[in-house]
């Protein structure tokens, strides 16, 4: 088990997570599959990820590039540390970014078991952390950090669609290799489980997201085709003038 060198509360793991695996740049082809309660793929979609970390702003904006039905939808997030990160979608059909506003981060995302929100980080400056278990077994040889992520900003409670997150942080890697997600009732509504984590460049990154929906079953598989940190990410692929292009 890896000696940790930090002070082990909540808040200080989480930003030792944040620390340890964001890059300044990311670029990354996924494939994308809808999968449903019965374990077949009814969709499958190429989305591309841009990201990049400048002047105290982070920016991450997703784009579909296949199948046609979807091609040229995109997501733009763009966290500035304010309570409430500014989200913004452009849908080819009606050839107009809209804002997503507040409580409308909480919605389903493009038919998958994605919402909105689930697409943001830990947004530490928004949420309290609770240090609930040190050493728990995430893995056949794997150990978790356990820390549940409620909302301390009275606009992220009143934007997000969950009452708590349960991050599952990995010692070795410091990356989040499962997230639960509980409704406002307090019922667990979603899981994300990652996997095959690999090194690339300084920091570790999973080949595999999936998200499964516990209420009706079905899952969203996220795999990474191809990917790209700290290299030279011009700012136009994270503007709203990209997320309209097609």
């Amino acid at each position: 088990m890896t000696t940790v060198s930090f002070g082990a509360d909540g808040t200080s793991v989480i930003k030792e997570s944040e620390h340890r695996i964001k890059s300044s740049t990311e670029k990354t082809v996924y494939k994308m599959d809808l999968i449903d309660a019965e374990g077949k793929t009814t969709q499958s979609r190429d989305i591309e990820l841009y990201y990049k970390k400048q002047g105290g702003v982070e920016s991450t904006l997703f784009k579909f590039t296949a199948p046609p039905v979807v091609q040229g939808t995109g997501l733009l997030i763009v966290d500035e540390a304010k309570p409430v990160n500014d989200i913004w979608m452009y849908l080819p059909a009606t050839r107009r970014i809209r804002r997503i506003a507040g409580a409308e981060k909480s919605n389903w995302f493009m038919g998958t078991e994605f919402t909105h929100e689930d697409f943001e980080d830990y947004k530490s400056n928004a949420y309290s952390f609770q240090l609930d278990k040190e050493g728990e077994a995430c893995g056949a040889e794997q150990q978790c950090f356990v820390i549940t992520a409620t909302a301390s900003a009275a606009a992220e409670k009143d934007a997000s669609g969950y009452s708590r997150k349960v991050y599952w942080i990995e010692r070795e890697t410091m990356y989040p290799v499962r997230i639960d997600y509980y409704d406002k009732a307090g019922a667990q509504a979603k899981r994300l489980d990652v996997r095959k984590l690999v090194k690339v460049g300084n920091y570790w990154r999973p080949q595999v997201y999936e998200m499964r929906n516990l209420a009706n079953g079905r899952m969203t598989r996220l795999t990474a085709l191809s990917r790209e940190v700290d290299s030279s990410l011009d700012d136009h692929f994270v503007s709203q003038r990209y997320l309209r292009a097609e």
